[in-house]
């Protein structure tokens, strides 16, 4: 979870503190990382939910939430279709100082922690190097099934 230098400032929280993240629809619960991101906002990712779970779409019993979603109202834009889960009011509790820990967001995109940090930097070396080719597609085209 994302909040400004100044929110965070005002509020006396830090890196990695851990808090809850609170609206009308739902709750959940993650370290703090202090941004670049705008006075005023809290940024959950939505590319994170449950891969790493049991249940694989939700938190176990008496586990608190950590999905965005949880949070947003259920419901479609009549054209497009796309979700409307982009933006809520929320309320924001600390739960328990970080100790120092940074939050485990990467360093090394959007989420890369503000000012000067001692947030070690995302590993990835080597091993974390993606290539892509150009595919050939089995009927000559993309164009998806025929």
């Amino acid at each position: 979870m994302e909040i400004s230098i100044a929110d965070a400032d005002r509020l006396g929280l830090g890196e990695g503190d851990l808090v809850d993240v609170a609206t009308r629809r739902g709750a959940l619960r993650g370290r703090l990382r202090v941004t670049g991101i705008r006075p005023g906002l809290l940024f959950v990712p939505f590319h994170y939910g449950y891969w790493d779970t049991e249940q694989g779409a939700g938190p176990g019993p008496d586990v608190p939430g950590r999905a965005a979603h949880e949070t947003t109202v259920t419901d479609w834009d009549p054209v497009s279709k796309q979700p409307l889960f982009k933006t809520a009011a929320a309320a924001l509790t600390l739960v328990e100082r970080g100790r120092g820990g940074p939050a485990p967001a990467p360093t090394t995109t959007a989420s890369a922690p503000a000012g000067a940090t001692t947030v070690p930097a995302t590993p990835g070396g080597p091993a974390a190097v993606a290539a892509q080719s150009r595919a050939e597609f089995p009927h000559g085209r993309e164009g998806g099934a025929r």
